[in-house]
């Protein structure tokens, strides 16, 4: 495995309530000057999330994420000759051929994204994968009791034999939710922000940005904190983007979009 001597000593530190001293500009041309192809796959796959998220954005010409490794044109020209995606998300296309249906079914499409993408990945990026997933379907259930919703409609995506799916499901007829093992904390951070949009999406950002700093070991110089510096450095600014546009609206929109 390359160490990157260069770029481990170049990244400076990270914390979620401070803004970067790196911008994601800056970040990626770092990257791009000195990462093996290899590993700027790994980080293309990363940031295959954003692009996945860009193409609802296109479906309803909204402006792009940045985080993405795909512009406009780029994008559109993937999904015209079909490449730079994994099959499963042209065989979205293939079954949704509406652009209503594609954004009425979209959340299947990123479901699929999780649970394909960490089932063939490893290291850091497996970890990250495996827990966006799982926190996403605790966050789903918990929100889904409060609001009183079939726990099976909300899962309609997922694998009901899969272990977390199953173990949510199980709780579909009771009328208080606990989280699986793993997930207790969630629960006191839901309760206590629950009502507040901001301060929920604050809180869990927050969450997310520590529990990544314990899925790269103590290598400063490997791909794997590279990795995890680009995921903290996301969050950072998606907080930091938020947090100047102190919108209710848009961050309840972008809470329940989590779900």
């Amino acid at each position: 495995m390359t160490q990157y001597y260069f770029v481990g000593s170049a990244l400076p530190e990270l914390k979620i309530d401070m803004p970067p001293e790196m911008n994601f500009h800056e970040f990626e041309t770092l990257l791009y000057e000195n990462l093996q192809p290899d590993d700027l796959e790994g980080l293309k796959l990363l940031r295959r999330y954003y692009d996945i998220q860009n193409m609802r954005a296109f479906w309803k010409k909204e402006p792009f994420d940045h985080l993405g490794a795909f512009d406009e044109n780029e994008l559109e020209d993937a999904l015209v000759v079909r490449e730079g995606f994994p099959d499963y998300v042209f065989d979205f296309l293939d079954v949704h051929e509406k652009t209503e249906d594609r954004l009425s079914h979209f959340s299947g499409l990123v479901s699929t994204f999780f649970r394909e993408e960490a089932a063939h990945s490893k290291g850091f990026t497996q970890k990250f994968l495996r827990f966006e997933r799982e926190w996403r379907l605790v966050f789903a259930a918990f929100r889904a009791k409060k609001m009183g919703r079939d726990l099976v409609q909300v899962f309609q995506y997922e694998d009901s034999s899969d272990d977390l799916v199953a173990q949510l499901l199980a709780q579909k007829d009771s009328n208080s939710f606990e989280p699986p093992e793993g997930y207790e904390d969630l629960k006191q951070l839901f309760d206590e922000h629950y009502n507040n949009p901001l301060a929920l999406y604050q809180a869990l950002t927050e969450y997310r940005f520590h529990k990544v700093e314990s899925f790269w070991g103590t290598d400063v110089f490997s791909i794997d904190r590279i990795y995890a510096y680009f995921v903290q450095l996301a969050l950072i600014e998606k907080w930091r983007a938020l947090d100047r546009q102190k919108g209710i609206q848009t961050v309840d929109t972008l809470v329940k979009d989590a779900s």
